[in-house]
């Protein structure tokens, strides 16, 4: 799964991007390839805001989050989009068992 990052008022670093590679490595496991990712992370004062577009097989995911840290914000990100991948993937396959 490819992950693209976008960085506003905050500066890059690869702790960052580490951590949220290896969150969403989880989430590859319920997404058909080709899948591309793009993680949005914005700083507002003392709100750190993480936004997630996921796009694989003609489907498009899209979840955000905030809390008042960052990489809590990123973990909500992917929780919320491993959720809604594990479901369409089983709503896909219970759709072939008909």
């Amino acid at each position: 799964m490819e992950l693209d990052f976008t960085f506003r008022n905050v500066e890059s670093t690869e702790a960052i991007k580490t951590w949220a590679l290896k969150r969403f490595s989880k989430v590859a496991k319920h997404v058909r390839e080709p899948a591309h990712a793009h993680l949005t992370i914005i700083v507002d004062k003392h709100r750190h805001r993480a936004e997630c577009t996921l796009r694989s097989a003609g489907e498009t995911l899209h979840a955000s989050g905030e809390t008042a840290d960052m990489y809590q914000s990123i973990d909500a990100v992917c929780a919320t989009i491993e959720n809604a991948a594990r479901r369409l993937h089983e709503r896909k396959v219970s759709q072939h068992e008909l």
